[in-house]
């Protein structure tokens, strides 16, 4: 049986190409960008230069853009959103970066895409990022939902991920949601609050989209974890033992209850501040805490392997920060320690990507290019609308957009 062509996408945010990794299977990447020259890098040696644009997203106009693109991408910066960032939200420097994407999608017009995909922190779903993001999505004439994706799931990593699903209005897409609320993995209380503290005009547009829960294998760390890893140094006794006295009883009791048991225990640990104190904390449930990059707040994420009675300690090496996003053993890493765990930690988990595009977004996709659009929903009614409704907003997006 002949495979179905693959369906074309622009990437925008693309980093090192974590989503490219994931939508591989379905879809060709037409045009990409990034401003980080580091990730650029590592992004060509993996896929080539030939659609690559490292240019800041602000200078970047919808012309720039090749026609054709039935998906737009893009993982924009969390810096703002996340819980260990500056908790400005989506209007502040890094993560207001949308607006400019938000710009080059109103510009397209007909050209757009008819499916936009963000993904973003949990912290988008605070209700005034929230209520923003879908303002900015009605204004487009799209019809959205949001799904909150763990890559526990598929991986051991904790690392929840809203990913919003936006579609052009006029197309008849009911087959791939549901109108009442489902019962669902992937959407939780955080999903559901953040639609609930919505204005009932953006309710209307919301959609539930059905995406079915993963029911494969999930890797075990002892798949992950390499005995003899390359670019990083077992720590020594000093350290380790260093390590052990920043714990606070109900850590250290973790690590001596494992002291005598037969089979190698396998665990994570962070340094945190704590009251003012810096503190080390390790989990030994088979699930290695978020990666995080070190510009986020946070410390890099050791591992713990306590075997016959021995206490061992060091940074997770570069292969295994790959392995816990999903990332195949063929991709090139960078050179630099700091570099890789830079472009691991700032990127998205490979499988949520995965089943999100082979369970939804291509689907839908090719439903989309075969059915024909009702005529036009009036976009530039809805943006009068909505902005007429919150003047508080309003003011905020001519302040952003205009700047």
């Amino acid at each position: 049986m002949t495979s179905p062509a693959k369906l074309s996408y622009y990437e925008f945010f693309a980093g090192v190409g974590m989503a490219r990794e994931g939508l591989e299977n379905d879809w060709r990447c037409i045009w990409a960008n990034d401003f980080d020259p580091k990730k650029a890098e590592t992004y060509t040696r993996n896929f080539g230069d030939a659609e690559l644009v490292v240019v800041d997203i602000s200078r970047i106009r919808h012309s720039d853009l090749p026609e054709g693109a039935a998906l737009a991408w893009a993982s924009f910066p969390c810096q703002d959103l996340s819980l260990a960032g500056n908790g400005g939200g989506i209007t502040a420097g890094r993560s207001g970066t949308f607006w400019a994407l938000w710009n080059i999608m109103k510009d397209m017009t007909n050209q757009r895409p008819p499916i936009i995909v963000l993904e973003n922190v949990v912290g988008l779903l605070k209700p005034d990022n929230f209520t923003a993001l879908c303002e900015a999505l009605a204004s487009l004439g799209l019809q959205y939902g949001a799904l909150l994706m763990d890559a526990k799931r598929f991986l051991p990593q904790s690392r929840p991920r809203v990913f919003v699903v936006a579609v052009d209005a006029r197309l008849d897409c009911r087959e791939f949601y549901s109108l009442q609320m489902p019962e669902s993995v992937w959407i939780n209380e955080s999903v559901r609050n953040a639609y609930n503290a919505l204005p009932e005009s953006l309710k209307a547009r919301w959609r539930w989209w059905n995406l079915p829960g993963y029911t494969g294998e999930v890797q075990s760390v002892d798949q992950i974890i390499e005995d003899n890893p390359v670019g990083v140094e077992w720590n020594s006794d000093e350290e380790t033992e260093r390590l052990l006295a920043m714990m606070t009883d109900i850590n250290r009791r973790k690590v001596n209850e494992r002291l005598h048991l037969e089979k190698r225990s396998i665990g994570f640990l962070y340094k945190r501040t704590r009251n003012g104190q810096q503190r080390a904390e390790v989990r030994f449930d088979g699930i290695a805490g978020c990666l995080r990059t070190p510009k986020g707040g946070s410390s890099r994420q050791s591992v713990v392997i306590i075997e016959n009675g021995e206490v061992r300690t060091r940074l997770l090496s570069p292969r295994e920060l790959a392995r816990l996003m999903g990332m195949p053993e063929r991709f090139v890493l960078p050179n630099e320690y700091n570099d890789a765990y830079m472009a691991m930690g700032d990127g998205i988990a490979v499988p949520c990507v995965s089943w999100l595009s082979e369970m939804l977004l291509a689907p839908l996709a090719r439903s989309i290019l075969q059915a024909e659009p009702s005529p036009a929903c009036g976009v530039s009614e809805i943006i009068e609308v909505h902005l007429r409704n919150s003047e508080d907003m309003a003011r905020r997006w001519g302040n952003i957009v205009n700047a």
